[in-house]
């Protein structure tokens, strides 16, 4: 089976991420615009999509203000949103929300890769959002991997820094309470995350077992494109420049770490979804 992924990162460090199942080709094919879909979905992504911004970029950034294209052009779509309430039409909906349907439409396409047999990323042209293709469903989570990396790898190394309670070490002292927050909310060591992994299948079973390896695939795809951006300063987010960091390679237990982050966030300061509903 081939199984398609689109707009793609891991569901367990909640990024944005679909798998859904074809007939199998012999490598990964790129399937028509809406192959699959439920028949339409629109979303949005305030911050913008954006590829990692160089050196060059961030320099060009703080002498004129420009951005990198898609860094920003989601956040005014949504923010007007505001003005439609509460007179809003369901045909007025595609002003404020950008459609997010399976696939790219022919007219749409902006970028095509294969950063490895069996994978292929299409961008669309408007926003430049990634759709990942598979020819196995262990590709489409490598894809996922690489297109997060192209698109946020320094936000993903401050994420993972955070989730270990080592940001301030990575990013400076400023970031103390950040670290001495997660800390009282996720104490792991480093042994403690890599149980979580290693235990996942004598926990779960199948599911634990297929966790492991889509952790494993997605690591991959980001290790792909560090060893790339290592090679390449254009490919190189310009944070590291800046910082005086070297950039490190994954590991799975980094994903363990982020997601305890984002657990430990959305654990200690939800509890109102009765309160909000009702309101």
């Amino acid at each position: 089976m081939q199984r398609r992924g689109t707009k793609g990162t891991v569901a367990v460090v909640a990024w944005l991420a679909a798998v859904a199942i074809v007939a199998a080709p012999a490598s990964a094919q790129v399937q028509p615009y809406g192959t699959n879909d439920y028949g339409g979905f629109r979303n949005i992504l305030p911050p913008g999509q954006g590829k990692n911004a160089t050196i060059a970029d961030i320099l060009a950034n703080i002498s004129t203000g420009a951005t990198p294209a898609h860094f920003d052009d989601q956040r005014l779509m949504y923010g007007n949103l505001v003005y439609a309430s509460p007179s809003l039409s369901p045909a007025a909906i595609p002003e404020f929300f950008k459609d997010g349907s399976f696939g790219v439409q022919a007219s749409d396409i902006g970028t095509t890769i294969s950063p490895r047999p069996g994978v292929t990323i299409v961008r669309d042209a408007g926003f430049g959002v990634p759709h990942i293709y598979g020819d196995t469903r262990g590709n489409v989570m490598f894809g996922a991997g690489y297109a997060g990396a192209q698109d946020r790898l320094f936000f993903m190394d401050v994420a993972r820094h955070s989730g270990r309670a080592q940001l301030s070490e990575f990013a400076g002292g400023s970031n103390k309470s950040m670290d001495a927050s997660v800390w009282d909310n996720a104490p792991y060591t480093a042994g403690d995350l890599q149980r979580q992994f290693e235990l996942a299948d004598d926990l779960y079973g199948a599911e634990g077992t297929q966790l492991q390896q889509d952790v494993t695939d997605y690591v991959a795809g980001i290790n792909q494109f560090i060893s790339e951006a290592q090679l390449n300063p254009l490919l190189l987010p310009g944070e590291y420049t800046l910082l005086g960091k070297a950039l490190e390679p994954w590991k799975v237990t980094d994903v363990i770490a982020t997601a305890a982050l984002i657990g430990g966030i959305f654990g200690k300061g939800g509890g109102g979804e009765v309160t909000n509903a009702e309101i």
